[in-house]
Formats: C-alpha cells, structure tokens, sequence
C-alpha cells in the first residue's frame, strides 16, 4: 500500500467520518434543547457502557480482520481472504447478538450496581439492539479496509448518522410528552435505526459488487490453505489486546460516569446538578471533541494494513516512511483544531445551542484532548500494525489509573467538573508519551522536529492570532456573537492552510499524494 492511498484512504474516511459528526451534532443541538441538560445525562449515562460492549464489535475483531486480510493480500492469497472473512462473520456476530442480550436483560441489573436515575433504563434498552446490527457492519468495514477500500465504510458511516439523527430526533419529539426519560430512551433507539441502515447498505454493496472486488487473473490460490481453528485462533489472538485497549479507552468514559456524579454529590451537588453537569461535558464538550477526532481516527484505520502489509514484507524504511507520515498528518489537523477549540470554546457553544447555554469552561480544557487522543490513536494503530498488539494496552491501563487518580482528588477540590476534565487530559497524554517511546525504541524512529512539528505549530500560533483579532473585531463592528465565531472560525482555516503553503509545510512528494 503506498503512501498515496493510505491519504487517500483516510483522506476518505476523514471527509465520510466529519461528515457523520456534523450530522451527530444536528442530533445532539435538537436533543439538547428538547431535553435539556438533565436528559442528555440521562441520554450519555448508559453509553459508556455500550461503547464498551461495542468495543470488540467495532474494534477489537474488526482490526484483527483488516490486518489478516491485508497480509493475505499481500501474498495474493484471496480464498484466505474468502476464508477468513467467513470465519470472521460469524464470530462477529456471535459477539453482536451476545451484547445486545447483555444490554436488553441486564439493563436493571446494570443501572442498580452503577445507582444511575431510574430514567436510564429507557436509554440502555433503546441502544440494546445497536451491538448486533453494528457487528454485522464492523465485519464488513473490516473486510474493505482490509483490501484497501473505504468507500464502502465511508458511506455507511454517514447513512448510519443520518438515520440516527432522523429517526432519533423523530421519536424524541414524539415520546417528550411521556417524559424526560422516554424521550431520551426514544433518542437512544436513533442509535440502533441508523446502525440497522449501516448494515444494510453494506449488505447490499458487497453482495453487488464481491465478484469483481479483486482481479482474480493476477491472484494465486495457496495451497497450505489455513484451517478455520487455525484462523480463529488468529483472530482471536489480535483481537483480544486490541479489545482490551478499546475497552480500557472507553473505562475513560466509563469512569468520568461512575465517579463524576457520586463526588459531585459529596461536594454538595444535587442529584439533579450533579446530572446536569455531566449532560455539560458529555452532551456538549464531550461532542465538540469528537469532530475533529474523526480525522485521527480515519488515519489509524488506514495504517492498520499500510503498517502491518510493510511490517510482513520486513521493509522498515517503508515502515518508518508510512508511521511518519501518519504522525505528521495527524499533527496538522490536530494542532489547529486543540487551539480553534480551546479559544473559541464559549462561543461556538453558544452558536450551537443557545445564547444562555454553559459549558465553555469544560471545553476550553477538554479541547486539549484532542491533540493526545489523535497523536495516541495513530500511534497505537502503528503498534498494532508491528504485532505490538499487547503495548497499547499496558499504556492505556497506566493512562487509566492516572486519569481515575487526578480525577478522583480533583473532583473534590474547588475544581469540580474540571478535575474530571484534567484527569482524562493527564491520562491520555501519558498514553501518547509511552506509545511514541515504545515506536521510538522499537524501529528507531527519528521524527523531522522541523517538518513534523515547528511547521505546524508556527501555522496554529498565526492561526491563533488571526482567530482573536477576527472575533474581537467582528463583535465590535457586528454586535452579534454568532456571526464574530463564524468570521473567526474562517479567517482560522484561511490563515491555517495558507501559512502551511507558505513555509512549505508540504514537500513535492506529498503535494502529489494529496492532489494526483
């Protein structure tokens, strides 16, 4: 795979994923002003939970597919291919329906072990068939990011927000009458009407276009064909480190959801504050920091194969090329969207969700978040590509345990919220800090500080001043704050990409990957 089609891969699912994003905030703008702060914790409550039973289904065995079938490919082995994705299906989907039993009958259980509202119970049982239609949908997306193709996983990606928002927002209007709690269960179940959408477009372009997936003339039939114990083994092998990291990133979550509520009311919360609070952070600044996440996202998606199809053909230069690339790439979005964030934290709250709308404070701390969690995520995706499957876990838990540390004390200072905010932002730094250490000693990887890192951060400092001037200067001449955060968010971008022109941020090489 070369460096031209991992950017187009994840260039791809980058504008797919934005896109899906932007939708989930035309769910989440609606939501939040029918249900208000008090719903949306009532809606987020459960889905930490559901991220993790989602995290083998979306993570841990789709990534140990796409990496399989990627190193099938490479040794043109395409009944393996056939092979393995068949075997992948059903174990696949024999998780999908597990955790969807798990979340229909044990959402009780759950919310009586966790003392979350009684309310909560609506939203755990409108998402408990999410995990198995998501399943069908992750082995499939695996399948293509395997062969290199992400169009099919791009556009499922914006169906399933579509019918998430339409369908979600749709019966949030109509169960409001019924109460809080109703309305956010009838929201949740948008999560399981755009996943069934998902899986059915995949469904349908795989059964359409699977023979003429591969130029079967140039492919050569392995005779040691691999047993199907064999390929389970495999896959299981991959997948379970690779899960437990998943599931580790998502006790990030998870946590902020056990502990936040419970200290905030030792401080002197009450219940219905302590809810509102955490409806803040996951409802509006957890959301913000999820969109230019995508990118990062997108990128560790497409170096799964690209890492590991250079790792078994023991090339290391093309290694180090690809694993800098993807670092690099992701430094250039990162960067501008942390500071973009973090300066126009208030504002771009308030032009989405109402003039009177909190939570600023929240995301001016949590933007930074977005810088650790991408750096961390391409990071990992290079480890898993190299076969170091088990060291992205060991360097979540210890990100874990930082993050329940800081959070835990700081919750209880004058900090409130914010602590929860610090400690999530200590514990994925260290993760990004021990993953680059570990690429680092692994394949001596030596990083252009010039190229990598002052280019972009001279562009975000001109970005930055460019974003104050612009705002304070808008509001002065329009006396209207939505339009000075737009005009600012603007002049940003403009000044962004023209400074990274400017001082050649791109070589030749790379401009040819972005525009051939």
């Amino acid at each position: 795979m070369s460096n031209n089609r991992l950017i187009k891969g994840a260039v791809v699912l980058g504008v797919a994923g934005i896109t899906a994003k932007f939708l989930g905030i035309f769910f989440k703008i609606p939501l939040q002003r029918l249900i208000h702060d008090e719903g949306m914790g009532l809606f987020g409550l459960p889905y930490p939970i559901y991220t993790i039973m989602l995290s083998i289904s979306i993570i841990g065995l789709p990534a140990a597919v796409s990496k399989v079938i990627s190193e099938k490919m490479a040794m043109k082995d395409f009944a393996g291919v056939r092979k393995v994705f068949r075997v992948s299906f059903f174990m696949i989907i024999s998780v999908g329906i597990f955790s969807s039993c798990f979340l229909y009958f044990g959402a009780k259980s759950i919310i009586q072990l966790l003392d979350w509202p009684e309310e909560t119970y609506y939203s755990l049982v409108g998402l408990s068939l999410a995990p198995f239609f998501v399943s069908i949908m992750s082995c499939f997306r695996g399948y293509f990011q395997g062969m290199q193709i992400m169009m099919p996983t791009a556009l499922s990606q914006i169906i399933e927000q579509i019918g998430r928002v339409i369908i979600g927002v749709g019966l949030a209007y109509l169960y409001i009458d019924k109460g809080i709690g109703y309305a956010a269960g009838a929201a949740s179940f948008g999560a399981t009407a755009g996943a069934f959408l998902g899986a059915l477009l995949l469904l349908f372009y795989y059964l359409k276009r699977r023979k003429n997936l591969i130029d079967y003339s140039t492919y050569t039939y392995n005779k040691n064909k691999e047993k199907v114990t064999s390929i389970m083994k495999r896959l299981i092998w991959l997948a379970i480190p690779i899960t437990i990291g998943a599931i580790l990133s998502s006790v990030m979550g998870l946590m902020d959801s056990i502990i936040v509520p419970g200290r905030l009311l030792q401080g002197g919360y009450t219940p219905e504050g302590a809810t509102i609070l955490y409806g803040r952070l996951t409802g509006k600044a957890g959301t913000l920091m999820n969109v230019p996440l995508t990118f990062s996202m997108a990128m560790a998606a497409s170096l799964v194969p690209a890492i590991s199809e250079a790792n078994s053909k023991k090339n290391i230069k093309e290694l180090r090329e690809k694993a800098e690339t993807g670092i690099k790439i992701t430094l250039m979005i990162a960067l501008p969207a942390t500071v973009g964030l973090a300066l126009l934290a208030s504002p771009i709250i308030h032009l989405l969700w109402g003039k009177t709308e909190a939570g600023g404070d929240i995301l001016k701390i949590l933007a930074f978040n977005v810088l650790f969690i991408s750096v961390a995520q391409v990071l990992t995706s290079i480890l898993q590509g190299m076969n170091k499957v088990f060291v992205p876990v060991r360097n979540l838990f210890i990100g874990v345990t930082i993050k329940v540390i800081v959070s835990y004390f700081l919750l209880a200072t004058y900090l409130h919220i914010i602590g929860a905010v610090i400690g999530t932002v200590c514990g994925y730094c260290t993760v990004m800090f021990l993953n680059y250490l570990e690429i680092r000693k692994s394949i001596t990887l030596k990083i252009s500080i010039k190229e990598v890192i002052i280019k972009p951060v001279f562009s975000t400092l001109a970005m930055a001043a460019a974003v104050i001037l612009s705002f304070h200067h808008s509001y002065i001449w329009f006396q209207y704050e939505a339009a000075a955060t737009l005009l600012a968010i603007l002049f940003g971008m403009i000044t962004y990409g023209f400074m990274m022109f400017l001082i050649g941020a791109f070589n030749l090489k790379e401009k040819q990957l972005f525009f051939k």
